[in-house]
């Protein structure tokens, strides 16, 4: 089964994610109909939550240091380079001018079209030059399949009822006319790596330089993920040999803000949480208890970044600030500015901590 939520480390999370990984977390009693958004303005209103929850203690520091870990392999085999150009070929591919036969499913129409309702026509109706593939289901029913068999230059006039359910209240169940003129039409063909599609492409000239430039790539993202992934061992290997007492508010706290976020987001697209999970082999209830653990995780983390930086003597400095800042393409002023100097503090303490506990393992 393939698992959506797995820990993170808590620092090289978002940035806005960092207040939730702080000592402590600040909450507020909200009502049923009080939504997150009017909650932010009570807050800000009244000069702040009502409440702070502390997250908890480390209550046995474990060992941290000479932490045995395997990176992982960063070779990339043969198999995986040609699977990598196939998938750039698969999203290149070679578009022919057709001059001899009229459109079919699978072309692509380069079209001008205006939408009339009762001969008028209505808002982000009209488009120039505009490619259509058909048989993609871009647009509403009958569209794409009203032009089929036309030829270039020719004009068709589409007499079409939009979809009862459309967004548009305007549109929604309208009987509307468009008036399409086809201007040319293409034929997607499955590209050939060749030096042609190389010069199309890219830079290079030949299906060598091509290669060569893929496979450095793909050597440079091993490299990063094997990076990002055993900092995770490590930080993860140090939770597993320590000890903790934790706030279960606090814990209750992170898993809700999380929970909501994605509620919020699958919303977005009209979907509801179980459907989004499934398309990951997950019920809803795997996914909640993942969420949960990974709550419990980064409150763990985070506790054990201020006990190891308490018995180490870390102090967070301008570099280390710097390194954040670096991380996310910024400054250190407008990160602070943003997020608060707290939140820029807690991140770059985390970065400090993994990284001394990555000089201190022991890789294999």
């Amino acid at each position: 089964m393939r698992r959506l939520v797995k820990p993170l480390l808590c620092g090289m999370m978002v940035m806005a994610l960092v207040a939730g990984c702080s000592k402590k977390q600040e909450t507020k009693e909200t009502t049923a109909t009080e939504s997150p958004a009017e909650t932010s303005e009570a807050d800000s209103a009244e000069g702040g939550p009502e409440a702070d929850v502390d997250l908890g203690e480390v209550t046995s520091l474990g060992e941290y240091k000479g932490l045995e870990v395997t990176r992982l392999s960063t070779d990339v085999t043969d198999e995986e380079l040609d699977a990598r150009i196939q998938s750039i070929l698969d999203a290149n591919p070679e578009y022919v001018a057709i001059t001899d036969r009229a459109a079919k499913n699978g072309d692509i129409v380069d079209i001008d079209y205006v939408g009339l309702k009762d001969g008028v026509a209505f808002d982000g109706g009209t488009a120039q030059g505009y490619k259509l593939e058909l048989g993609s289901h871009s647009f509403i029913d009958g569209f794409e399949e009203g032009l089929v068999g036309a030829k270039t230059g020719e004009e068709r006039s589409l007499n079409l009822t939009f979809p009862k359910q459309y967004h548009s209240e305007e549109l929604a169940g309208q009987a509307v006319v468009f008036e399409v003129t086809v201007n040319g039409i293409e034929e997607k063909k499955d590209a050939v790596l060749d030096d042609n599609f190389v010069q199309r492409m890219s830079d290079f000239g030949t299906v060598d330089e091509f290669k060569e430039d893929t496979l450095a790539d793909m050597q440079k993202e091993k490299e990063e993920q094997a990076d990002r992934q055993l900092e995770d061992d490590i930080f993860l290997a140090a939770v597993e040999n320590s000890e903790f007492a934790l706030n279960q508010e606090a814990v209750d706290n992170q898993y809700n803000n999380q929970l909501s976020y994605y509620e919020s987001m699958v919303g977005m697209y009209g979907m509801d949480l179980a459907s989004y999970v499934s398309m990951f082999d997950m019920t809803e209830e795997e996914f909640k208890e993942d969420l949960r653990k990974s709550a419990e995780t980064s409150i763990k983390q985070q506790l054990l970044v201020e006990a190891i930086a308490e018995k180490e003597g870390f102090q967070v400095e301008d570099a280390d600030r710097e390194i954040v800042a670096g991380q996310y393409g910024t400054d250190v002023k407008t990160l602070q500015d943003t997020y608060g100097e707290e939140a820029v503090d807690t991140t770059a303490m985390m970065y400090k901590t993994v990284n001394f506990l990555k000089e201190n393992a022991k890789v294999k």
